[in-house]
């Protein structure tokens, strides 16, 4: 990334500001950090052993087609950042590396070229890998930053891809016609324009009554303030020889505490479950702090995932019953699970959409993800059948509010943030990020898939959560969910400093249980944090 000082050649096409969307994501990442390859988004297509040149020329008019793959970045503030768009035969040369060496045969995504760390003012944000054998192409690598795609678009991006690769093969050039996909340079400056201004004005009413609206639903409410930096998860050990998880916090269970019951320091409620993490796998604490780059002290960041057949069909289950859809499902599970760790009777969190509503938004591989306010309850000790159908009823509503409302200045919005929510803000609370993506999107764009024929190895759910290797840039609460109809992978990320590492392995089981518990038409009691989980 750039600072204020960088000026682009004469070879610039146009120029023109940032979107929000883009603005949003380059506020929270440090310049120039060796670790930005964590949030690249990639995908890997068959070459259909397509002679190279014909590849070639076939990503040469994806880049013609998308302004935003070959801009690059100035990157100065809220006001002067800038992007800059290229010529596509400018950097096609660095853009494009042709190897021989065996990549095919490799498991999906090991490949170095996905660490690539983009400096996006000096770079194309696209890297474009073809494993070829013999001037013949079987494998093409797509590694994109996220300042220039989102998991959505990448699905635009290697539908394009194949087109493009079609028309190359049978001797014609593609898109010749059809509507044109939008560019990040229009959309920003629609978004300052007069028609722009007054959907801000729109757009920032409805964060400040969002806001207003968490704010005093948890009023009174003390956030958790862990006394160590480093909370692993359960039987971990940690400085001073004690165990992370050891107790259930008095008893408390999920929905069973009110806003403001809660005491600075005290422990998160959850149980051990020996034995369910996986083996080989990286447990989280155990050593000393590390500085997030940046200076945010948030010490190393983490994450763990569970495979879930279960609540792959129950959230399918809930949307034919309810005519709601999964992500609000997911949603309402997450919120609740994050009420039982915080032992509060509300949660605000902040879900991300994929804000695509016009055609040349769905053409488009721009980021074009926004943030949207979400007030969740716990689980309803009373009547928690009904209790439960009323909040994913409201979950959803608020939903498509936040579609048609919440896009706007990510500056503006955080300062708001700062201001309503003010002490609450950024506690575990009225902080976490929630993402859902379906099958269209997530189907072969994530590492976290396994293989097999749907994706799922053998035929029923083994509860395993899996932890990953600590990192030093990463989320400080959130949870992403990828489905498909034969089943969900959940994945929780956290920092040191928030003491999730604490019970994460039970977040996940946890939202699990809600799910195939709502897919039940909530017969029986409401599951348990830590608890067994719903009889199958």
């Amino acid at each position: 990334m750039t600072g204020p000082g960088w000026s682009p050649d004469a070879r610039t096409v146009r120029d023109g500001p940032l979107t929000w969307a883009q603005h949003e994501w380059i506020q929270w990442i440090p310049t120039d950090t060796d670790t930005s390859y964590e949030d690249n988004i990639c995908a890997a297509l068959p070459g259909r052993n397509l002679p190279v040149g014909q590849v070639v020329a076939a990503v040469r008019d994806v880049l013609a087609r998308h302004e935003g793959l070959r801009s690059l970045v100035r990157r100065a503030g809220r006001e002067d950042s800038l992007q800059y768009v290229r010529p596509v035969d400018d950097r096609l040369d660095d853009v494009i590396q042709v190897v021989e060496d065996g990549t095919s045969f490799r498991r999906r995504f090991d490949t170095p070229w996905r660490r690539t760390c983009f400096r996006i003012g000096e770079q194309w944000p696209v890297k474009v890998v073809l494993d070829a054998a013999g001037g013949r192409v079987r494998r093409i690598d797509l590694v994109v930053d996220h300042v220039a795609i989102d998991p959505w678009g990448m699905r635009v991006l290697c539908d394009d891809l194949r087109y493009a690769l079609r028309a190359r093969a049978a001797g014609r050039e593609p898109f010749g016609s059809g509507p044109a996909p939008e560019q990040p340079i229009d959309v920003a400056l629609s978004e300052i324009s007069p028609a722009g201004r007054a959907y801000q004005r729109r757009a920032l009413g409805y964060w400040e009554r969002r806001l207003g609206e968490i704010g005093k639903a948890l009023d009174g409410h003390v956030p958790f303030a862990p006394s160590r930096a480093l909370l692993g998860r359960p039987g971990d050990a940690l400085p001073g020889g004690s165990q992370a998880g050891g107790s259930q916090a008095g008893g408390s269970q999920a929905g069973g505490s009110q806003a403001g019951g809660s005491q600075a320091g005290g422990s998160r409620p959850g149980a051990s479950r020996p034995g369910t993490s996986r083996p080989g796998t990286s447990r989280p604490g155990g050593s000393g702090q590390a500085s997030r780059p940046g200076g945010s002290g948030q010490g190393e960041f983490r994450s763990c995932w569970l495979t879930s057949r279960r609540a792959g069909s129950a959230a399918g289950a809930i949307a034919r019953a309810t005519g709601v859809s999964p992500s609000a499902a997911f949603l309402l599970a997450f919120g609740t699970a994050v009420c039982a760790v915080e032992r509060s009777s509300r949660a605000g969190i902040f879900a991300i959409s994929a804000n695509r509503f016009s055609a040349g938004a769905e053409r488009s591989v721009r980021k074009a993800t926004m943030t949207m306010p979400v007030l969740l309850p716990a689980v309803s000790t009373g009547s928690p059948g009904a209790a439960y159908r009323r909040a994913l009823a409201d979950c959803a509503a608020q939903q498509l509010s936040g579609h048609r409302f919440a896009n706007a200045d990510p500056y503006a919005t955080e300062r708001m943030c700062e201001e309503i929510l003010g002490g609450l803000y950024k506690t575990g609370v009225a902080y976490p990020r929630f993402s859902y993506m379906d099958e269209g999107v997530a189907d072969d764009l994530n590492t976290l898939w396994p293989p097999g024929d749907d994706g799922f190895p053998g035929d029923e759910d083994d509860r395993v959560v899996t932890f990953s290797p600590p990192r030093p840039l990463g989320a400080r609460y959130m949870m992403t969910v990828l489905h498909r109809p034969a089943g969900a992978v959940f994945s929780l990320q956290w920092s040191d400093a928030t003491g999730w590492g604490e019970t994460a392995e039970d977040m996940l089981l946890y939202v699990e249980d809600l799910m195939v518990w709502a897919a039940s038409e909530c017969a029986g009691s409401p599951p348990v944090l830590g608890g067994a989980g719903p009889a199958t």
